[in-house]
C-alpha cells in the first residue's frame, strides 16, 4: 500500500512538471507582454470610448518629405524611451472629444465609411502593419498618408476617426493596445504631414472586428490595418 501511494505521488509531481514546464514561455516573451498590456492597457480601453491617447514620433521632417526613400514611420510610447531612441516633442491632442456632455463633434455613430464614397475610397484607404507592430512602414503606406493628409487640409470642416484593428492572435487586452498605438502612429503621422490634430481622434477595436473571417497569414494581413471613419459640419 505505501509503494502503491508513493508511485501516484510521484506521478502527479511528474505529471505536475510536465505541464508547467510545457505552457512555460521565455522570460524575453513574458516580460515584453506584460510590459507593453501593463503600460498601454488603460489607454486602449480608453479608446473604445471615443477617447485619444497620447501621440509621439521621432526623426526629423526631412525624414517625412519623400516616401520612396523613408518607409518607416515609428510612433512612440513609453517601450520606445526605454530603446534609448530619439524622442521628440509630443504630438498635440484634440481640444474636444467627440460624443461628450457639451462637445460641437457627435460621437462616433455620426462618422460614416469612405469607402461607400466614389470619390473618398481611393484616398482613404487601410493601412497595414507587420505583426505585432505599430510601425507603419513601406512607401504604398506612406503615399496613403501623404494624399489623406493633403485631402484634409484642403476639407476643414471634416473630421475623421482613425481606428486600430489587429489579426486574431494574442490577448483581448493586449490587442486593444496595440489597436491605440496604431491608431495613434497614424494620427501622428498625419499631424506631420499638415492635418488639423484638432480634427482627428483615435479607437481601438483590437481584434473583434475582423474584415476577413479565415485563420492564415493572408488573413490576419488584411486584419492589421487602421482604417478611417469621416464626418463632416454643415
Amino acid at each position: 500500500m505505501k509503494r502503491f501511494l508513493l508511485l501516484v505521488t510521484f506521478s502527479s509531481m511528474a505529471l505536475s512538471l510536465g505541464v508547467l514546464t510545457s505552457c512555460r514561455r521565455s522570460s524575453d516573451e513574458v516580460w515584453n507582454d506584460t510590459r507593453s498590456a501593463t503600460n498601454h492597457v488603460k489607454r486602449g480601453v480608453s479608446t473604445l470610448g471615443g477617447k485619444h491617447g497620447e501621440s509621439r514620433q521621432i526623426g526629423t521632417s526631412q525624414e517625412f518629405s519623400d516616401p520612396a526613400k523613408n518607409d518607416d514611420f515609428i510612433a512612440l510610447d513609453a517601450d520606445a524611451k526605454n530603446q534609448n531612441m530619439n524622442v521628440k516633442d509630443g504630438v498635440p491632442q484634440a481640444k474636444e472629444t467627440p460624443g461628450e456632455l457639451g462637445s460641437s463633434i457627435p460621437g462616433i455613430e455620426a462618422f460614416r465609411d469612405p469607402a461607400g464614397d466614389p470619390k473618398l475610397a481611393p484616398i482613404f484607404k487601410h493601412i497595414h502593419f507587420e505583426y505585432n507592430s505599430s510601425l507603419i512602414k513601406g512607401g504604398d503606406n506612406m503615399a496613403i498618408i501623404q494624399k489623406i493628409g493633403e485631402w484634409l487640409k484642403k476639407h476643414s470642416k471634416v473630421y475623421i476617426f482613425i481606428e486600430g484593428h489587429c489579426d486574431e492572435r494574442g490577448p483581448a487586452a493586449f490587442n486593444l493596445a496595440l489597436g491605440a498605438n496604431r491608431a495613434n502612429a497614424v494620427r501622428a503621422l498625419l499631424v506631420k504631414e499638415g492635418a488639423d490634430a484638432d480634427h482627428m481622434f483615435t479607437i481601438s477595436y483590437g481584434k473583434e472586428k475582423p474584415l476577413a473571417e479565415g485563420h492564415d497569414e493572408d488573413a490576419w494581413k488584411t486584419n492589421r490595418r487602421s482604417q478611417f471613419r469621416i464626418f463632416e459640419k454643415e
